[in-house]
């Protein structure tokens, strides 16, 4: 996804299998989180916790790219 991009969906692990980048999810009831995704990890299972069935889709918007790391390593004096 683009940043600012926004899309539905019923399931929420799928829809950001492969992402990276902070993700704001508005759930059907119009709660949000923030889901934060890394290259190299997964989201192995996401589970609608309510009551009811969930009807409605989710709301999925990318809110910033992932952060790039330098990758220097700290080496001591020997």
């Amino acid at each position: 996804m683009k940043l600012n991009d926004t899309i539905t969906t019923y399931d929420v692990a799928e829809a950001l299998q492969g992402e990276t980048g902070k993700f704001e999810i508005t759930s059907p009831n119009g709660e949000r989180y923030f889901v934060t995704c890394q290259p190299g990890h997964s989201i192995i299972s996401l589970e609608w916790a309510g009551a009811e069935p969930n009807l409605q889709p989710f709301l999925v918007r990318k809110v910033a790219q992932p952060v790039a790391s330098e990758g220097r390593i700290k080496r001591s004096a020997a």
